[in-house]
């Protein structure tokens, strides 16, 4: 009959039994132990241990311009027979809309567009759109603005997800302006309803985004398919979009026939949610999987240490000098 060790203590004093005997039984059970006891910790303790199928990280959009925007504008008329009309303005770099709202864009004089980068890392920090409105027949009333944008991410994948900034003010009375400045300041900011998903080995797969098509093919088109609702409403489908952050607004009345409505845009790092591939939580579980088994592991060798040296479990003890006993 041949005798293996099965256990050491003290790196010195080793017992050995046979291999089909009930003291290998039992250490066959400890080793298990010593491993199943980590990996129920870690299952049972996830949701506090912070392993978890998501992870946010934090990232800076890179911005670019598509030139396009709608601003819709309700102005004050002259009175009519003791009623005051509403003047609408519609000024559009879409041709499609531009076609139906002829007669409400006269008033429409020019656009600018500019970035600053003040870092100077090649990523815009700050956007910057200006509307210039000319000679209005009455007071501003109120604002819809939508301007276009492409924003990516790319820290675990590239990700484009659609970037149509809304601005929607009622302005009070006493603010109201036919020639100044109305300087809005904002904040790009990530709407985010899912995790998105980024291709992993042995896992093909990536979100995808339905971009608001704006360049309609049919005959009929409405100007009520460039409102803001509607564009919100094409927007929301979506897993996750890019929106405007509303700060600050200023008025600023001017001398002069010109009204520019301005938005001043900062990009900073927004947080996005990543699903986590099956190889980073796998990376995660073994990170806390090898705390918890250092301490089981080193238990059940302490509770064999005892079970052996009091002969509970029998084995033949060999050891390198004499027992005083």
């Amino acid at each position: 009959m041949k005798f293996i060790p099965l256990h050491t203590k003290n790196t010195s004093i080793i017992y050995k039994n046979s291999l089909c005997s009930s003291a290998s039984i039992i250490v066959l059970i400890f080793i298990i132990l010593s491993v199943m006891i980590p990996m129920l910790l870690v299952s049972l303790l996830s949701p506090y241990s912070g392993i978890s199928e998501s992870r946010i990280l934090f990232e800076q959009p890179r911005l670019q311009f598509k030139f396009q925007s709608i601003l819709i504008a309700d102005t004050e008329a002259e009175d009519v027979n003791n009623k005051q009309d509403v003047n609408l303005v519609v000024c559009s770099t879409l041709p499609q809309l531009n076609t139906v709202v002829m007669e409400h864009g006269n008033n429409c004089e020019g656009i600018k567009y500019w970035t600053d980068d003040f870092d100077h890392d090649g990523t815009i920090d700050r956007a910057h759109f200006q509307q210039q409105l000319e000679s209005l027949r009455g007071r501003i009333k109120s604002i819809d603005l939508a301007i276009f944008f492409e924003a990516k991410l790319k820290h675990k994948c590239s990700l484009s997800p659609p970037a149509i900034l809304t601005y929607h003010n009622v302005i009070p009375s006493g603010m109201q302006l036919n020639a100044g400045t109305i300087l809005l300041k904002a904040e790009l900011k990530l709407k985010q309803y899912i995790e998105f998903t980024c291709p992993f080995p042995g896992r093909n797969i990536k979100t995808q985004f339905r971009h608001v098509n704006l360049s309609s093919n049919s005959s009929h088109v409405a100007l009520g398919d460039f409102q803001l609702q509607s564009l919100l409403e094409k927007l929301k489908k979506n897993p996750a979009y890019f929106q405007l952050s509303e700060q600050e607004t200023y008025f600023r009345q001017e001398p002069g026939n010109t009204l520019r409505i301005q938005l001043d845009l900062d990009v900073m790092q927004v947080p996005a949610r990543y699903h986590l591939s099956v190889w980073e939580r796998l990376g995660q579980f073994w990170l806390y999987f090898a705390s918890f088994f250092g301490i089981s592991f080193y238990i059940m060798n302490k509770v064999k240490d005892y079970l052996f040296g009091q002969h509970i479990i029998r084995a033949w003890e060999v050891i390198p000098w004499k027992k005083l006993y």
